[in-house]
């Protein structure tokens, strides 16, 4: 196939994916209405159900009750989706939408006809953002409802192995979140700094080597080791991302309110962090910090890097939908080629982007005034 067929199958799958995910959807509304049925109920889990019979996994299983959920409340995109016209991801998002606007459902719900329609054209990534800007702009509390939700719904889990290790999961509200990525993320860089820059691969070649530091530094951490040997009492940092208009008189059209992780906080919140926190403002065109360090360093510093965090959400690669915290930041004249640390020179880019760069052929090229990048 040349790339116009590839274009065409690819499209022709997507709509047969959507197809049997309307699909299955279905299966699982029937399976809650047999249960509810008031003449002949019948005993039945539509998640073990999904499993056992759907060949699904757990976790797939769980994704596809909660979207019924959304269906249940958003008919129509049920319809749409059945036709094959718009994806799971798509409902998935919606879902997202319902929960932001909270209290405000019905408000949200209001604008559910274009938000069907917008999902038959965009990408599930810009559907994504359409929703979420739709479900703020309905929200009339600036966000508490959500971040008390979202603390609500904060746990760790710990869970014993047969081989006597402990397996653990969790979530985190915004702040909590930051926090313990922060303090997690110094203790990380100090062990990279100090000369570990491996992890032996023939012991474990499924791990990441950052991943298996961070295992360290949470024990690190719980046995009560500092992050750093000269400040022992050094708080974690939280980034915040808002703009001034914002902070001053409460969320507006087009304005940010975000933790660097990407979740949207009340501005209440941000005010009371602000009351008690050093402020380091990043003016993008300004000279606040010293950002551009020439051939001094080859690493980004921490100001180059919360001003690239400010500038770029996800990767840089347009579409590309890794947030800032999973890339690496990469110099558009590669540093061995005498590239220079300065902020023009650099861009955040995933772990896929940055072999394309190094190893896969790509060309980027940067433009110093507006930022724009181009790729060969």
């Amino acid at each position: 196939m040349n790339i116009a067929e590839l274009r065409d199958f690819m499209a022709d799958i997507r709509v047969r994916q959507a197809k049997l995910d309307a699909q299955m959807l279905e299966a699982n509304a029937r399976m809650i209405s047999l249960m509810h049925d008031p003449v002949a109920p019948t005993f039945v889990i539509p998640e073990r159900e999904l499993v056992t019979h759907g060949g699904l996994t757990s976790r797939e299983a769980r994704e596809v009750v909660s979207r019924g959920l959304v269906t249940e409340a958003a008919p129509e995109m049920a319809l749409v989706m059945a036709a094959g016209s718009t994806t799971a991801a798509h409902v998935d998002a919606l879902g997202r939408g319902l929960k932001i606007a909270g209290a405000e459902r019905e408000a949200f719900m209001a604008h559910l006809p274009e938000l069907v329609e917008a999902s038959t054209t965009m990408s599930a990534f810009e559907f994504g953002q359409l929703v979420t800007e739709t479900a703020k702009s309905v929200v009339t509390d600036d966000g508490l409802s959500t971040f008390e939700r979202q603390k609500r719904e904060t746990f760790f889990k710990m869970r014993n192995e047969a081989d006597g290790c402990l397996s653990v999961s969790g979530k985190f509200d915004p702040i909590s979140a930051s926090i313990l990525k922060s303090k997690i993320g110094r203790f990380v860089e100090a062990m990279f700094q100090s000369g570990d820059k491996e992890v032996p691969v023939e012991v474990m070649p499924w791990i990441e080597p950052n991943d298996h530091r961070q295992a360290q530094a949470l024990i690190a951490l719980v046995n009560g080791a500092s992050d750093t040997a000269s400040d022992v009492s050094a708080r974690a940092e939280i980034v915040i991302h808002v703009d001034l208009e914002t902070l001053q008189h409460g969320l507006h059209a087009g304005g940010t309110c975000r933790t660097a992780l990407g979740a949207d906080l009340p501005v209440e919140t941000v005010r009371r962090l602000a009351c008690e926190a050093e402020i380091l403002p990043v003016v993008l065109d300004g000279r606040s910090v010293p950002i551009d360090v020439g051939r001094s360093k080859r690493l980004a510093t921490v100001h180059q890097r919360r001003a690239l965090e400010a500038i770029y959400p996800t990767c840089a690669i347009p579409d590309c939908e890794v947030i800032f915290d999973h890339c690496n930041v990469h110099h558009i004249e590669y540093w061995e080629n005498g590239g220079a640390t300065d902020l023009n020179n650099m861009v955040p880019l995933c772990s896929r982007h940055h072999h394309a760069a190094h190893e896969g052929g790509w060309k980027l090229k940067l433009d110093p005034e507006t930022r724009e990048l181009s790729i060969t």
